[in-house]
């Protein structure tokens, strides 16, 4: 699988991500805003409210890298649910369009409305 595709399954298919991999997604997330900011106060809050996770279960998802970790859910949706996923594909070039119900290609700029 490609990282387009991986990207294109947790953009547009998260609700069929599992409720600790969208924990694991939102602590990836909220470490990336908090990068740089050295308030305890906030990093406290973050972990409060949930968008900051030290639960090891939660960072082991994160544990090999991100990259890893969308492709792995990405694959783990195609497995379990292949048949909710739909790729839509420009019909002149073959490639991945921006959006599941996007009628232009971004790569070729082919219409198909």
């Amino acid at each position: 699988m490609t990282i387009e595709k991986a990207d294109y399954i947790i953009a547009y298919y998260s609700t069929l991500l599992t409720l600790d991999e969208k924990k694991a997604l939102r602590h990836h997330q909220s470490t990336i805003k908090l990068e740089g900011i050295t308030d305890v106060r906030l990093t406290r809050m973050y972990l409060k409210t949930g968008w900051l996770s030290d639960d090891p279960l939660i960072l082991n998802y994160l544990g090999e890298d991100y990259v890893q970790f969308i492709l792995n859910c990405a694959e783990r949706i195609l497995k379990d649910d292949p048949d909710k996923v739909f790729f839509n594909l420009c019909p002149v070039c073959k490639k991945l369009a921006r959006k599941p119900e996007a009628k232009q290609c971004r790569h070729c700029g082919f219409d198909w409305h």
